[in-house]
């Protein structure tokens, strides 16, 4: 099943509000190609091992030698040319990468920023050599962030696009999460998460995904 948009060469970031799923839902999505046999690095700047581990044996059905397949990297405190070291050392040998997530790889990679146009300057230079490293590599990045707590929808679709605006090779897939409220105020399912492709500011619906489910039917 195809939650999160990605292809060979481009760089996908999946942004949302916190506590939407987006780590769940990226591990479930890693979990998918791993089951094919497909090589995976997962840089987790926030969860232990032990806590994806759980996600996917106990909860996603990956079986334990599949987990040869999966390079889980403690990424705590590593920067952006450290993360790109360990990628292309790994290269000949991936079939997706997934970093969780950019705000604080942001913070191990430069200095507190001065002002928000400095943030923004920093995340658009980490978006743009990830973008860069795709390509290069032809392998699938997908990038996770978050907009904080903020309910403005518009607002955070604003962010969302600014953070590609310098990437000069135009392959960078933008994709918002959010619960059924607060993409559509018609669905009210708590569990329900939407995956919305963003397109400047043209949306489309890209997938749905009940986050209890899919820890009950794996």
């Amino acid at each position: 099943m195809e939650i999160i948009k990605s292809e060979p060469g481009y760089l996908t970031i999946l942004t949302g509000k916190t506590d939407m799923g987006k780590s769940t839902i990226t591990v479930y999505d890693a979990s998918e190609l791993l089951k094919l046999g497909k090589n995976v690095i997962f840089f987790s700047y926030e969860y232990c091992q032990s806590i994806i581990y759980n996600k996917l044996i106990s909860h996603f059905g990956v079986g334990w030698s599949t987990l040869f397949h999966l390079n889980i990297v403690d990424a705590m405190g590593l920067n952006l040319r450290e993360v790109t070291e360990i990628i292309k050392a790994k290269k000949d040998d991936v079939s997706a990468v997934y970093i969780d997530y950019l705000d604080l790889l942001r913070k191990s990679t430069y200095a507190k920023p001065e002002s928000d146009t400095e943030d923004l300057k920093q995340i658009q230079q980490i978006v743009n050599d990830l973008a860069e490293l795709a390509k290069e590599l032809n392998i699938p990045i997908v990038l996770l962030s978050q907009v904080g707590s903020s309910s403005n929808f518009e607002e955070a679709v604003s962010r969302l696009n600014s953070f590609a605006e310098k990437v000069k090779g135009n392959n960078v897939i933008k994709m918002f999460i959010g619960k059924g409220n607060v993409i559509d105020a018609r669905i009210s399912y708590d569990d329900i998460v939407h995956i919305i492709l963003v397109d400047g500011y043209d949306l489309r619906h890209f997938s749905s995904i009940n986050i209890k489910e899919i820890y009950e039917h794996n």
